[in-house]
Order: structure tokens, then sequence, then C-alpha cells
């Protein structure tokens, strides 16, 4: 599909060439809907007294947990090379979440502590689920919600990494998958045709409706359209695209004024989810934000924190914002962000 209209960000559309050669998914798996499915099943199937969760966390995703089971939290953050390990008091049977945030962080101890029936680690793998700390994982159980990085309306996938036994496959995809595939073939007329209003209005009714009907399905499988999009895995050259624009980018955004990136390297063999800059306040990383959407940049924040949390969790969950540098998108194409952040910068 040949592009017409300039943007930057926001959901994938549809349809779009996929390039070889491609990363085979883990076997066996299971694949859901939705990455929180992945932990759900699990919960149902293992019963845990208390699940474990990383206090920098998506909100929205924390709080439907809550009716899982008790829910504790440790202290981690993505600018830390490791947990803060004094936090976390799991015992035999608990089930431990541990996020790689934004696809980029090493091996942060995870593997001595989790041993010997210490405690069910679940990695979260949702940023990369090829990153060199997924590949090499030894966890209990590993997931990924794979429409975070893939151009596809719904779909998680769930492995164990030590062999253990899974949660059935569920048979029924998510009511809202359908919405949201709609949306992505609506978006891929909307860039083609040079940005038609009616179209971009349309498409984001169709996400809003599909997403909220998602957020409100219990355990359920990908949908076919998800499935068939990717099964052949997921391809390599996108990993590499990503990873290139984000360098190119880093490099651009020297001397910026108004923050600082969050990370500047990452382990060989990584691919960042986007370059994430930490802003020096909340209202200028709000009024970026908003000249960076004006000009057709959508840049997401991972994560809005809407619970009670410390100053620490406020105050990055404040600041922060991701820069998309993904596979839809060129080295012109981040040199044109650069442009438009030191221009925002300055305003």
């Amino acid at each position: 599909m040949t592009q017409t209209r300039w943007e930057v960000g926001g959901e994938f559309h549809s349809p779009v060439e996929t390039p070889r050669p491609f990363h085979p998914w883990p076997r066996p798996a299971v694949w859901y809907a939705l990455g929180r499915h992945a932990v759900e099943a699990l919960v149902d199937l293992l019963r845990p007294r208390t699940l474990w969760l990383p206090d920098y966390f998506c909100h929205e995703v924390a709080v439907g947990w809550e009716g899982l089971a008790d829910v504790r939290v440790y202290e981690d953050d993505p600018r830390w090379e490791e947990p803060r390990w004094e936090t976390l008091h799991a015992a035999p049977g608990d089930m431990v979440v541990a996020v790689d945030y934004f696809g980029v962080r090493g091996e942060a101890g995870w593997e001595e502590r989790s041993g010997a029936g210490a405690f069910v680690l679940v990695e979260d793998h949702s940023h990369d689920p090829f990153s060199p700390l997924a590949v090499a994982s030894s966890a209990d159980f590993a997931f990924s919600s794979l429409r975070k990085t893939l151009p596809v309306p719904d779909g998680a996938i769930l492995w164990s990494p030590r062999g253990l036994d899974l949660p059935p496959q569920p048979r029924e995809p998510a009511d809202g998958s359908e919405l949201k595939l709609a949306a992505m073939l609506l978006k891929g007329r909307y860039l083609a045709n040079g940005g038609d209003e009616g179209l971009k209005e349309r498409f984001r009714r169709l996400q809003i409706e599909g997403e909220e009907r998602l957020a409100r399905t219990s355990v359920a499988a990908a949908s076919p359209a998800a499935r068939e999009a990717v099964i052949g895995g997921a391809p390599l050259p996108w990993r590499v695209r990503r990873a290139d624009n984000a360098l190119h980018l880093l490099g651009s955004l020297s001397g910026l004024q108004t923050a600082e990136p969050l990370f500047e390297e990452w382990p060989a063999g990584a691919a960042p989810l986007g370059v994430v800059l930490l802003f020096e306040s909340h209202e200028v990383r709000d009024r970026v934000r908003e000249t960076l959407r004006e000009a057709g940049v959508y840049c997401p924040v991972h994560w809005p924190n809407e619970r009670p949390a410390s100053e620490r969790v406020r105050d990055l969950s404040a600041r922060v914002l991701t820069i998309p540098t993904d596979w839809r998108y060129s080295a012109a194409d981040m040199e044109r962000v650069a442009s438009l952040l030191h221009e925002a910068g300055t305003r």
C-alpha cells in the first residue's frame, strides 16, 4: 500500500506486506486475544494466593487483575537495572510478573531468585517478544501482547521456557476483534487516500468501540485474522527497522532542551519499542505531546497512573513519553519527528 498521508504513531493499519525472514514463535504456546488473558488463565490454572506486580506498570491491566488474587506490588522502574529486591516478599506458590520495560532490559537477576520453587515467575515481553531476554528466558512462563509491535487486531501468546504445562487453548475469539480489524482496514484507506477526515472519524469510532468490547471480554482466543496475519512468525526486518530508527532518532535529538532519553543504549540484538523521553515537567510533556499530535505524531504514555502510587511512580508517569520508531517509518520520518521535537522545545 502506498501511503500518501504523513502520520507517525497511532494504531497499526492493514493490509501490510510482511517481509521475510520470520522469527518463529515459541512452541508449544497458547494464543489469546489479550496479554492480560494469559495471566488470568495462569492464575486460574495455578491458583496463587498472591499476584506480585511491579509498581511501575499498566494501571488498567493491574486493576483488572485485582479480582483474581491478592495483588501486591514490588518496586521496579525502567531506569533501573533490576528491581528493588528487598521490596519483593513472594512466598512459594506466589506468582510474580516481571516486565522487560521497552524491550531493552538486560538480565536482571530473576533466574537465581525464582529457582527451586521460590515462586512462579511470569515474564511480560509485550514490548518485544523476541528481545534477547525473551529468547534466552528460563522463566516458568512468558507472555507477549502482540498488537504492541505487530499489525494485528488482537493477539497474545503464552509459552513456558521451562516446558511446564500450559492452560488449555481457548476456542472462541473475543468480542470486539472484528471491530478492531475493520478499523485497521479503514485506517489503511485513510492513509492511502491522503487523510480523508470522514474515514478517520469512522476508524477512530471503530477503534474505540472495539477496544471497549475487548476490555470487557473474559479469557478468549486470538482471532483467526490475528493468527493468520502472523502465523509464519514475526518479520525480522521489522525489528531491525525499529532499532535502526531508534538509533537515528536519538542521534537527531542531541541537544534537545526539554527532555532527555530514558535510555540511550540497549543489549546487543534488542529492538526498543520506541524512543522514550523524560521531560522536565508534566506541563512541558503535555504541551509537547499536543504539539506533536497537531503535526500528526501520536505518542503514547507508558503508562498513565490513576491509582495510589509512590511519588517516584507518579513523577515518572507524569513526565514520560514514547516516540514511535516502528517499521512503518523511515530515517527521513525520524528526522522530521526530531525537527518537530526541537521546534516544540523552543516554544
